[in-house]
């Protein structure tokens, strides 16, 4: 073989190897490009989402102050309601149990109680316990005994002394 064509052979074998460089250089560039613009686009996402729940944050937040200052004077009037209404379920209670007395004792002294009587007095007494008028109970328990006693018509004088 001839110096030449040796020449001309490893001349091939030289450009075939350069080229197949460069080729798998090429392809290296690539892969590390497309490893980077992923990472890249990864990292802007992330950013975008951070970005997001920062927006997102933020108009909870306002919205949870514009709640409250709205709330806030509601709030307060309905403690004010809720307190007047304890006040007159108190004043209640202590009308029914009045009225209860008043009426047993009205009763006692005609020395009897008709059923109209007693069906007014048992729904007081009953308006009175749903009311939660159950701190004199002892009183109102013996009340109620009493009117459930009383006869339904009025006795002579002579019968209700006999009976004492």
């Amino acid at each position: 073989m001839n110096i030449e064509v040796a020449k001309l052979i490893l001349s091939i074998c030289a450009l075939v190897v350069s080229v197949l460089t460069l080729c798998g250089f090429g392809v290296y560039m690539s892969l590390h490009t497309k490893k980077r613009f992923e990472k890249k686009q990864k990292e802007e996402e992330e950013a975008e989402i951070l970005k997001e729940q920062a927006r997102t944050t933020a108009l909870m937040q306002l919205i949870n102050d514009s709640l409250d200052s709205k709330l806030t004077p509601i709030q307060k009037e309905l403690e004010s309601i809720k307190d007047n209404l304890a006040l007159n379920t108190e004043g209640t209670v202590t009308i029914l149990r009045n009225d209860m007395k008043k009426s047993l004792e009205v009763s006692k002294e005609k020395g009897f109680a008709t059923a109209t009587d007693k069906a007014n007095w048992t729904e007081l007494y009953n308006t009175y316990t749903k009311l939660g008028g159950n701190h004199f109970k002892e009183y109102v328990d013996a009340w109620r005994d009493e009117m459930k006693d009383l006869p339904p018509k009025k006795k002579t004088r002579q019968k209700l002394v006999e009976k004492k």
